[in-house]
């Protein structure tokens, strides 16, 4: 059997032994060194000094190990981001080209007064949605009991508005906290669907019950 190739005292240490367990010896070897220095004519003992350069060496293989781990791993990261974002990539051309074609089939079924084509295979149908889609056509018509506000200010000067809310009023609870976004009037989709599922008419919104293709 072949004999084994030692390995150095450092390196055998620093792989035996934790970050932490290597910087708490080197603090009691220092520790020591500074007592028993005084009674050696100011020198620190051979065999001391000795350790000290082993767990200094052993320490430092093990930062670099560490360090060297980590790189791998932010390289690895990093390769897996890229891959990811090829793919994401790949993946959103390939539902944007379904997305078209689908799109020029449903045209080409309309217009041909069509709800199914037969291959030898499968069948392409139109089918009804499952649901209203709401179809806001005119968003700056919207009356305003369907629209919601979104204000950003700084934090200091909202709070300085809520203070001057009366106490108790019921405005100070709900808006007491941060400002944080930009104006803008937008409409309510979740009112707007309630409104006109109850039957009311609102310029410039109404629920339309669309198509879809289906392949079987």
């Amino acid at each position: 059997m072949a004999a084994q190739t030692q390995l150095p005292l450092s390196e055998s240490l620093a792989s035996e032994m934790s970050l932490f367990q290597l910087d708490e010896t080197l603090s009691l070897l220092m520790e020591s060194a500074t007592e028993e220095a005084p009674d050696n004519n100011g020198e620190i003992p051979d065999e001391l000094r000795q350790a000290l350069l082993d767990y200094c060496e052993a320490f430092g293989a093990k930062v670099d190990t560490i360090a060297n781990y980590i790189k791998a791993q932010e390289g690895e990261a990093r390769n897996a981001k890229v891959e990811i974002e090829r793919l994401q990539t790949r993946q959103a051309a390939a539902e944007n080209r379904v997305e078209k074609l689908k799109g020029l089939l449903k045209y080409f079924m309309d217009t041909r007064g069509l709800r199914c084509m037969k291959g030898r295979l499968n069948t392409i149908s139109l089918r009804r949605n499952s649901q209203d889609s709401l179809v806001v056509g005119a968003p700056d018509a919207i009356p305003g009991e369907f629209c919601k506000l979104s204000v950003t200010i700084a934090v200091p000067d909202w709070d300085d508005l809520v203070a001057h809310l009366p106490e108790g009023h019921e405005l100070r609870a709900r808006l007491a906290g941060d400002g944080n976004t930009f104006g803008k009037r937008e409409p309510d989709n979740a009112k707007l669907r309630l409104a006109l599922q109850s039957g009311r008419s609102i310029l410039g919104a109404q629920l339309r019950r669309g198509q879809h293709v289906r392949l079987t």
